[in-house]
């Protein structure tokens, strides 16, 4: 286990400042990242490359062509896995699909758009995707699902679009879906079927900096929170209310959750499951 205090001997501020303004210069923003986790990830990077001070892995930092975008990758890698928290998904199958389709058919709307946020290789958006296809293959007909997620990650993207996964990103989906939906290619890989693959649109994309359609009923932003500092947390989800819909949901990692002023921003309808509804409809 590694200590804090191990960490902290590694990087002081002063080299951790050096390191922000190199990233700077390579225009890729560290700032966003809790500083604790990125000093944890520069210890482990040193460490497992035997530099055993920070100088010298700064100053291989600054020489190497390739070091700066392997350890940008580090810190955003994210292996995730389909239907992680199954009473979430459950959640979002029994009371918030429903709900959708409810006020789409009211208003006379023809789409239900749904937007994953740091979709990894787009494990979560195909998840919803199976529901869509499962469970409402009629609503589907008349309302229109488009599915986007978006990752920092362009080889996350990349793999989720050739749509190729192994049996580890399974282990949280049920036996039925999986035969239904998934095609064996080996002891250890299974390919998503062509019907749902064509329903998800993966893209690389900075959500710190892109502009994004105002026009989500869902939005999902799961696990990613617990990442970033508490000045882009409000950054974000601020931003994030900016491009709900009215009556639309926003649906955060089970460890996560909403605090001081953003919790006027959204109301929280399944408060277990880190379910919430943009509060202006309420």
């Amino acid at each position: 286990m590694i200590s804090e205090s191990s960490v902290e001997s590694f990087i002081d501020d002063e080299w951790y400042e050096k390191i922000v303004s190199f990233y700077n210069e390579k225009n890729i923003l560290l700032s966003p990242f809790k500083k604790a986790y990125i000093k944890r990830r520069l210890y482990l990077r040193a460490i497992a490359l035997n530099y055993h001070n920070i100088e010298d892995y700064y100053r291989y930092l600054k020489k190497s062509a390739e070091e700066y975008k392997i350890f940008e990758k580090i810190l955003t890698i994210n292996v995730s896995y389909f239907f992680r928290n199954w009473d979430t998904f459950s959640t979002i199958k029994e009371k918030v699909l429903p709900d959708i389709f409810k006020k789409k058919e009211q208003k006379g709307e023809k789409y239900i758009k749904i937007l994953s946020i740091g979709c990894a290789s787009g494990e979560e958006p195909y998840s919803l995707a199976i529901i869509l296809k499962e469970y409402f293959p009629e609503e589907i007909k008349t309302f229109k699902p488009y599915i986007l997620g978006i990752d920092f990650d362009s080889d996350s993207i990349t793999f989720g679009r050739i749509g190729i996964f192994d049996e580890q990103r399974l282990i949280f989906t049920p036996d039925f879906l999986l035969k239904k939906y998934f095609v064996k290619i080996d002891n250890k890989r299974y390919e998503i079927k062509e019907e749902i693959k064509k329903m998800v649109i993966l893209t690389q994309e900075d959500v710190f900096r892109k502009d994004l359609k105002k026009y989500w009923d869902i939005v999902l932003c799961r696990n990613m929170l617990i990442y970033i500092d508490i000045k882009t947390q409000e950054a974000l989800l601020k931003k994030v209310y900016s491009i709900c819909l009215n009556g639309s949901y926003l649906i955060l990692g089970k460890s996560e959750s909403l605090w001081g002023g953003l919790r006027n921003l959204f109301f929280p309808v399944f408060p277990k499951e880190r379910i919430y509804v943009k509060k202006e409809c309420l």
